[in-house]
């Protein structure tokens, strides 16, 4: 069970990765589109993470890590739906 959790956890973070520079190549090349739906899923992921790890029995040092990614991400979300609104 806590070997899922832990991989479970490890992939959001991936994937929260993975949309953040799919945001920066879809804002280059002018992807408006590209760039909501991205945002969306972002936050979706960012969300379920929040959730998982608040809601689960996982050891204090592993719980600040995960609380100190999404702090900076949920950061890195505000700029980009920031930016999203300013260039529509």
């Amino acid at each position: 069970m806590k070997e899922n959790l832990t991989k479970n956890i490890e992939n959001l973070e991936n994937e929260i990765l993975h949309l953040e520079n799919k945001i920066v190549e879809f804002t280059q090349n002018y992807q408006k589109d590209k760039v909501k739906n991205s945002i969306g899923e972002l936050r979706s992921d960012l969300k379920y993470l929040s959730i998982l790890t608040n809601t689960t029995e996982i050891d204090k040092n592993e719980h600040r890590e995960i609380m100190d990614f999404l702090r900076i991400h949920y950061n890195i979300l505000q700029e980009k739906m920031v930016y999203s609104k300013n260039s529509s």
